[in-house]
């Protein structure tokens, strides 16, 4: 999704902001039944991050499946975020992302900073919601357009209202439920995966983008209380065939 952020959206087109708090341990999770070959035993946490500022952020230009490099800045958040994190957790055992030039170069120099000889596993599955017709067109385009589609009171409702004024069928625009079933069972799939050394405790990175997090984050109970920023981190574990939330935009490791 481009730069502007969701409450500024809401606030331009007359709409209530969303408020909440930040979710935190024992936020409420789906009791997934854990899938075959899983150990139930293991607690993986993943640091799902969204990647780094890009040219079309800096447009200002709706960017979900259509994609385009980092700028500077962005490059210089993920090795922000990637030293930051190392000093932290010490490292991680597996690494993925969406198969779009800005997660993997995001992903890629959070790697490098944290000294890490993993290359990212490219996932379509952690891709940004697919705005349809309106990729690549301008914000001040779309956002009346949305206003004249429905309630843009919620992140659902936001993401629906895209579905709802797509201006070319023939491109599918994906809806709030979608990209939160497909982000959740991309990060099951990682998080499951019996073949990860476990050097670092079960440690993922993940990259993301802001819209497809959020949704994940709110289907799993957690509150987003605004924007998730370039480079926040979102820390969930998995354990038992279920997620927990542990916290929501950290842009602490970005600075």
């Amino acid at each position: 999704m481009p730069d502007l952020s969701r409450r500024t959206a809401l606030l331009s087109l007359g709409g209530a902001a969303l408020a909440g708090t930040i979710a935190v341990a024992g936020a409420a999770a789906p009791a997934n039944a854990a899938p075959t070959g899983a150990q139930p035993h293991r607690t993986v946490t993943v640091y799902l991050v969204r990647h780094g500022r890009t040219w079309l952020n800096q447009a200002g230009r709706v960017q979900g499946w259509s994609d385009s490099p980092l700028t500077d800045a962005g490059v210089a958040t993920a090795a922000n975020v990637g030293r930051n994190l190392a000093a932290d957790i010490g490292g991680f055992d597996a690494a993925y992302s969406a198969d779009m030039t800005r997660h993997f170069q995001t992903a890629s120099g959070i790697l490098a900073a944290a000294g890490s000889a993993l290359v990212p596993t490219r996932v379509a599955g952690l891709r940004e919601v697919s705005y349809g017709g309106w990729e690549g067109e301008k914000q001040s385009v779309v956002y009346p357009q949305l206003a004249a589609a429905g309630p843009l009171d919620t992140l659902e409702h936001i993401i629906d209202a895209f579905v709802a004024s797509n201006p070319d069928k023939t491109l599918p625009a994906e809806t709030w439920a979608q990209v939160a079933a497909r982000m959740n069972d991309a990060l099951t799939t990682a998080a499951t995966d019996r073949t990860m050394p476990m050097r670092h405790g079960g440690k993922i990175l993940a990259v993301s983008s802001g819209m497809s997090i959020t949704c994940l984050l709110e289907s799993l109970g957690a509150e987003v209380p605004g924007p998730l920023e370039n480079g926040a981190v979102n820390v969930l574990t998995y354990a038992q065939g279920a997620w927990t939330v542990q916290s929501v935009n950290d842009t602490s490791y970005a600075g």
